[in-house]
């Protein structure tokens, strides 16, 4: 369901009782989405949300470690530094 911001100031009660009911809600703003109003998260159907397309899977992948740069200096010092001491 999509709901201007307008309508939702006016039936703010309403709308938040579909959403604990487990229905999402599409915050509109002249037609842009905005926001997204559902249920507690602990109560979301995962397979559901990603069928409705508002939630993206993770790829069997996953993220890929960071190569972490050497430092140059001392955390405090560069803060030092950072502060003209």
């Amino acid at each position: 369901m999509d709901v201007g911001v307008r309508e939702l100031k006016a039936t703010l009660s309403a709308v938040l009782q579909r959403a604990a009911a487990g229905e999402v809600i599409t915050v509109t703003d002249r037609g842009r989405p905005i926001a997204v109003l559902g249920p507690p998260l602990g109560a979301v159907d995962l397979t559901l949300a990603a069928e409705q397309g508002w939630l993206t899977p993770a790829s069997a992948e996953g993220l890929q470690p960071v190569r972490r740069a050497p430092a140059r200096m001392p955390v405090l010092d560069a803060l030092a530094e950072d502060r003209g001491e």
